[in-house]
């Protein structure tokens, strides 16, 4: 995924759990790709939060993001919680550490990050602000009932539009196009997303590439920027960035 990036000149930022059920990066690899690449903090042992005790899913959130700054030896500016699973609690426990801004699982949303002050004023928290990032796309050949579930579920009727419209008559990759179109048209961000081993599992290494060199093109051409989740959550407005 590194690499394919690189290639074409594109910022991401890469969520990495300690441990996981899954193989996960040895520390020294993710030393290296902070190099070049955002890491955000994804818990210690990929667990969603919505399973835990209030305390120890704290202590997931906090500790996750204390071992990416001490792993990469940069602070840890986005969270994103496992599974996509939170609850309000975990947002301000998210706020609370330090973090800017928490990368969700909705779908078909080209509008900038949403900031608010986060945090539990019964606890004593002095409240901090606080980015909810939305996603356009994943890289997964998803069927229009799985659009229309997570828009449904969200109460998000400009995604639901775009899961009844369009995403029965084209792949991931058409969707891909025409939201990034609408990002450009309405001055917002366009935001792919996708698991490595899920794209392997699926066969869908070529769709990504192709999707990349659309995306490296709108880049080249001077109507989009590319920027990290981190960079995106602490701009003024999407148009800082250029």
């Amino acid at each position: 995924m590194a690499e394919l990036l690189d290639r074409y000149g594109l910022a991401a930022t890469f969520y990495i759990p300690r441990n996981s059920q899954l193989e996960t990066l040895p520390e020294e690899k993710i030393r290296e790709l902070s190099q070049r690449f955002e890491i955000g903090a994804h818990t210690m042992e990929h667990l969603a939060l919505t399973t835990l005790p209030d305390v120890e899913a704290e202590r997931q959130i906090h500790d996750s993001g204390a071992w990416v700054a001490d792993v990469t030896g940069q602070s840890c500016a986005m969270f994103c919680p496992p599974l996509g699973k939170y609850q309000r609690e975990h947002v301000n426990a998210i706020a609370r550490h330090g973090f800017i801004g928490y990368r969700t699982v909705e779908l078909l949303r080209v509008d900038p990050p949403k900031r608010r002050v986060r945090g539990d004023y019964v606890r004593g928290d002095k409240g901090w602000e606080l980015s909810s990032m939305p996603t356009s796309v994943q890289a997964h050949p998803h069927p229009r009932s799985v659009y229309v579930r997570n828009a449904i579920k969200r109460a998000s009727w400009t995604p639901l539009h775009y899961a009844w419209t369009i995403a029965g008559k084209t792949d991931w990759m058409g969707l891909a196009e025409v939201m990034l179109a609408r990002a450009a048209q309405t001055g917002g961000v366009f935001h792919l997303w996708g698991h490595s081993w899920e794209i392997e599992e699926n066969e869908q290494w070529k769709n990504l590439e192709k999707v990349f060199a659309m995306l490296s093109q709108a880049v080249e051409s001077g109507w989009a920027v590319t920027a990290s989740n981190g960079e995106v959550c602490s701009a003024e407005s999407p148009a800082s960035l250029f």
